[in-house]
């Protein structure tokens, strides 16, 4: 049975390859209730089966944009765009406004907080504070943030700043809007490594902490193009152990150890006759990001064989850019692999 026309609860971050249909949550049924990254799914709409690590990198292909950071990534994600209120003050737990119970809260950014009165030149500045997504001021007086404190509930909260109380624009007790992003994952789900590394990147950078994504960055790179590449063989007849071995005992070293450039250069060369490493290729300049005398590649190699010399910096806006490069690689991997109109 097909999915029922008319009924949607959201579309999830899986694109189904074979009919181009972004999915619905509500239509997003595996079998036992559970994304596993190695059982293909049945598409609600077409049928075909399909991988979701797939699914989901032809979703982010068809976007044709080279900003990933603060997308969903975990398989089945999505995102919803909630609005709540708080009293200046006060604190208000917020639930997951969803329409499955499978859906819990991920990462959070406030798009906007405003009284609730306020309109045209009665409208205050808001300023985010610092390199947080959750935490902003509103005027010079109140600070908003908005936290998870479970899997579906958000706790909103709005303070005065102690230095600014006795000059508040806003009043205690005054109504505030507040306008969020949040990004939903699904509980029954299993992700593949290269995923959850994206994943705790994006934590470590929401976090401040900007060196410890780093080697993160670089793990996902090698893991999503082994992915992309092992599933490739699957499709291709291979069995889960076949395709594994096959990849070690190609373009592997003597041990079966399969490093970044043997995946990047010789097994994408040997499949189809490109590489996301060519200088003067579609991916060059990425791949200089990554591996160039400047890239993050050779940061994290400090990081990890640290000698006497401290760390160099590193701010949000550079490592948000290599989070987007590492994404930008894995996905050109996949489009190496696979072309539109491929059977994914």
């Amino acid at each position: 049975m097909c999915a029922a026309a008319g009924l949607q609860a959201g579309h999830t971050n899986l694109t189904c390859p074979r009919c181009h249909e972004q999915i619905d949550k509500l239509h997003l049924q595996p079998a036992n209730g559970k994304i596993d990254p190695d059982m293909p799914l049945n598409c609600p709409y077409c049928r075909e089966k399909f991988y979701a690590e797939n699914a989901l990198l032809y979703t982010y292909h068809s976007l044709n944009s080279d900003e990933y950071f603060g997308s969903p990534f975990s398989l089945g994600g999505g995102t919803v765009r909630n609005a709540a209120t708080v009293n200046v003050g006060g604190t208000r737990r917020h639930p997951a406004t969803s329409f499955l119970a499978e859906d819990q809260f991920d990462t959070i950014q406030i798009l906007s907080a405003e009284r609730s009165e306020a309109s045209g030149d009665d409208r205050l500045p808001l300023e985010r504070l610092g390199d947080s997504y959750t935490r902003v001021r509103l005027g010079d007086s109140v600070l908003v943030a908005l936290l998870p404190v479970a899997p579906d509930k958000l706790v909103l909260t709005a303070s005065f700043d102690g230095n600014n109380e006795d000059n508040a624009e806003i009043e205690l007790g005054e109504e505030l809007d507040v306008l969020y992003d949040a990004n939903l994952t699904r509980q029954s789900v299993t992700n593949p490594p290269w995923i959850d590394l994206l994943r705790e990147a994006e934590q470590a950078i929401l976090r401040g902490n900007y060196i410890s994504a780093i080697p993160l960055l670089v793990s996902a790179i090698d893991g999503g193009l082994y992915r992309v590449i092992y599933l490739y063989y699957l499709v291709d007849g291979l069995e889960p152990d076949e395709a594994d071995e096959h990849i070690r005992e190609e373009f592997g070293d003597d041990d079966g150890n399969v490093y970044t450039d043997d995946l990047a250069k010789d097994a994408l060369k040997r499949i189809t006759g490109e590489t996301v490493s060519d200088a003067l290729g579609p991916y060059g300049e990425d791949w200089d990001a990554f591996t160039g005398q400047e890239g993050y590649q050779g940061f994290r190699h400090n990081v990890i064989h640290p000698g006497r010399e401290p760390f160099s910096t590193v701010n949000q806006e550079t490592v948000i850019e290599w989070f987007n490069v590492s994404v930008s690689l894995i996905l050109g991997g996949f489009e190496l692999l696979w072309e539109l109109d491929s059977d994914v």
